[in-house]
């Protein structure tokens, strides 16, 4: 009998206790995350059908006088883009009050291009600095110069669905919403095996992970692409602070003085996603070093009952990410040790067993995705679910596993480029 029958025979003649015994991992970690999504996307038919057309949440949008949108771009060095991300603004149908671009202390032509679109009237307003100060510091300077009651932050390197800027502003007729996050929707994921499992991991973390959000009160994250904010609320929290991992910092502020932060599906942004392995890589270092830093030790206080401003649903996405991300990517590699050493060679059909059972999940929601989007994503990515389910389990949660250990012991962010070193020298810690 070969290892692997041998290894079946044993997870089939199990009992509920052993099969904990050697599944605890799975159970612990895994089934819980597919669980809670799965119970909130099972409701996601009827929020299809009371979401608004983009066409009607338009004409809804123009019943309250356009709240006196600004849109804001703030970039460095992207001469290369920013016409054609201008251009497009002005093909919404919902047109902005105003356009303002940011060149974040550029040194190609980004600050020249700006001002010439200002001359034809493509742009409001163009600033510039000298020294780059960030992506805090650029949106605050546009903030003040800006006279929008909405302000919506674009990327530059991104285009927009025709209807996103209608769709975004859309939720702020509730007064109670502070902040809305646009859908992501990378537009090379064709490129590269690499691009097509982050097409796969944004539809189904962001295009479904928000919605769930939405269900359950819990969009904890903007997107740094696309998100649309009340100067009220931003007033309230006093903008951007400065460092990265500034989408989800405002968002968690934004919630803890009291504002609803609200998802737009339909409100859709395209971008390009890392083509090559190691850009990823960089990429996914940075956002986990700056989740854990921003989390723990900037909002720890989010986590202790004994804190005056207590809340229980901030309190549950700060246990969600310290559990389900933090202590599964640290647990992993102790559980594979575990398993290989009292089990030997047996463990791999174990393993085989445990990813399946993932892939069957990743299955389930993609067909929920397939529904919920009106994309045929079921088609063009069911191929492609054993590799993303492999790229989850294993790759990315090493990737993180790397950057929690590299920010929670060497204080990784305080050495990351992506913010200018002046800034970081007067982050608060």
């Amino acid at each position: 009998m070969s290892d692997i029958e041998f290894g079946l025979s044993i997870i089939t003649g199990q009992s509920g206790q052993s099969v904990f015994a050697v599944f605890w991992y799975f159970l612990l970690f895994e089934l819980p995350r597919y669980g809670i999504a799965f119970i909130s996307v099972s409701v996601a038919p009827l929020a299809v059908w009371l979401l608004p057309s983009p066409r009607r949440a338009a004409s809804r949008v123009a019943s309250f006088d356009r709240r006196n949108v600004t849109v804001i771009v703030a970039g460095h060095n992207e001469a290369d883009v920013i016409e054609r991300c201008v251009r497009s603004l002005h093909e919404q149908s919902l047109p902005a009050l105003e356009i303002i671009v940011v060149s974040d202390g550029s040194r190609d032509e980004m600050a020249e291009i700006s001002a010439r679109l200002v001359r034809e009237g493509l742009l409001t307003r163009a600033l510039s600095t000298d020294i780059r100060g960030g992506k805090s510091a650029a949106m605050n300077l546009a903030i003040a110069a800006s006279r929008g009651d909405i302000i919506v932050n674009a990327d530059a390197d991104c285009s927009y669905d025709r209807f996103a800027l209608a769709n975004i502003v859309e939720p702020f007729a509730d007064p109670t919403v502070g902040g809305v996050s646009g859908d992501i929707v990378p537009r090379n994921g064709d490129a590269s095996l690499t691009s097509k499992m982050q097409a796969i991991e944004y539809l189904l973390t962001i295009s479904i992970g928000k919605l769930v959000g939405n269900a359950t009160e819990q969009v904890v994250c903007m997107s740094g692409a696309f998100s649309a904010f009340r100067r009220d609320a931003l007033d309230d929290v006093a903008g951007f602070d400065v460092g990265g991992g500034e989408d989800l910092d405002i968002t968690i502020r934004l919630r803890e003085n009291g504002w609803r932060v609200v998802f737009a599906g339909e409100a859709i942004c395209y971008t390009d996603v890392p083509v090559k392995t190691w850009t990823l890589i960089r990429q996914r270092l940075r956002w986990e070093r700056d989740s854990v830093w921003i989390r723990y030790r900037k909002h720890r206080r989010l986590l202790l009952p004994s804190w005056s401003g207590f809340r229980l649903l901030e309190a549950f996405h700060q246990w969600d990410f310290l559990i389900f991300s933090v202590a599964a990517a640290v647990i992993f590699p102790v559980y594979l040790i575990w398993l290989f050493g009292e089990y030997g060679s047996v463990a791999i059909p174990i393993l085989i067993a445990m990813q399946l059972a993932m892939m069957v999940g990743d299955f389930i929601l993609l067909a929920f995705a397939d529904l919920v989007t009106g994309r045929p994503v079921f088609a063009q990515n069911a191929v492609y679910m054993p590799a993303y389910s492999i790229y989850t389990g294993y790759f990315m949660r090493f990737v993180r596993l790397y950057a929690y250990f590299e920010e929670l012991f060497l204080f990784g962010s305080r050495r990351d480029n992506y913010v200018p070193a002046k800034v970081r020298a007067v982050r608060p810690w």
